[in-house]
Parts: structure tokens; sequence; C-alpha cells
């Protein structure tokens, strides 16, 4: 082998190591990049699911969703196959499919162009495509403040008719406890007036 061809392929292996290098080094910048995207969940065309659907992920939906999805933080996309009959609150929402239910973005709601949504938008930034399909309602919001107070009257939409209460709602805590205290009551008086029976018949 003659000295040009062997610093040739010694060249030949430099540059393909380096560019080894660069794709390696460059992986973990670009799932940095995607951040939140890079942990995303998905529900496959074939699944349908019916309730009270809660994430800390990001979430694609190709399937069928009926009732509530809650992504706070975090995006939720629907595929151009996915059906969703639910009110819904995320990050960022990206409907490519069919919504028929409110929803409530902390930063950005975007209709495709393949979309059909029915319901009331509420976010800072609303994107309509051209040839998207949308009936209803688009409140775009200016401030912080308006933004909380949002996502306040929101989440009364984000319970489920069918489920039973969530923990943590001092609502229903507040009903569950004065049901316990009025049963305990009952219980007790009944349970003394026995006793007195018992007493007065010996």
């Amino acid at each position: 082998m003659s000295n040009d061809e062997q610093q040739a392929n010694e060249d030949g292996a430099n540059s393909f190591l380096d560019g080894f290098m660069d794709q390696s080094s460059a992986a973990p910048q670009n799932r940095a990049q995607m951040g939140d995207d890079f942990e995303k969940s998905v529900i496959g065309k074939n699944i349908k699911f019916r309730g009270e659907l809660i994430g800390n992920e990001s979430l694609h939906i190709e399937g069928t969703i009926e009732g509530t999805v809650i992504m706070e933080g975090h995006n939720l996309s629907v595929g151009a196959g996915g059906e969703l009959n639910a009110n819904i609150h995320a990050k960022n929402i990206i409907v490519e499919g069919a919504l028929t239910g409110d929803a409530l973005a902390e930063e950005l709601i975007e209709i495709r162009r393949t979309a059909v949504v029915k319901g009331n938008l509420t976010a800072p930034r609303i994107q309509l495509d051209d040839g998207g399909k949308f009936r209803g309602s688009m409140d775009m919001v200016d401030t912080d403040a308006e933004m909380k107070e949002r996502v306040s009257d929101f989440k009364e939409k984000l319970v489920h008719p069918s489920l039973p209460p969530r923990e943590g709602d001092q609502n229903n805590n507040a009903n569950a406890s004065s049901a316990s205290g009025l049963f305990s009551t009952s219980s007790t008086s009944d349970y003394a007036d026995d006793t007195v029976e018992a007493e007065s018949e010996a």
C-alpha cells in the first residue's frame, strides 16, 4: 500500500470517527431540546378509554377518549385518528383529530387543518390552521392573574360525572366527615338507649 493510499485511509477513518462523535455528542443536546416531549406516552388507535385520565408526562392520543384528560404542565396532542369527547387541560394542546369538549392550555392551543373541534378554548395563544373546523368560543387570556382565575373555574369541568369524588376534594371530604359524624352520633344514641333498657330490665 502506498503512502498516499495509507494517508487517504487514515483520513477516512478520522472523518468517520469524527462524524460518529459529533452524532453521539449531539444526541443529549437534541434530547434536551425535545424536553418534555422526549418522555411521551401514546394511546394507540385501537384503545378506547372512558373516565378520568391524569398524567405527569406528555401524551399523544390516536385512540378514543371519553371523560376528562388532565396533563397539567405537560403537552397533549391528538393525532389525525384520535377522537376525544372530553374536557382537557394541558400545557400545550395540538389537535389534528376530533375534539368535542372544552380545552384549557397554559401556553398554546393549536388546531391543525385536519381537526374538527367543537367546544370552548381558553389559552394565551390559540392558532387555527387553514382548513381546520372549529365551532365554539375562544378566550385568549392576557395576564397571569386572568389565567389563574380561568384555571380555577375550569376545574369544575374536569370532574367526570360517572366517577366517585377524587381524594383531596375539600367539599367531598367535608360531606364525608359530616355524614360520618351523623352515622356515629345515631349509632351512639341507639347503643345508649339499648344500654338503658337492659339496665331497667335487670
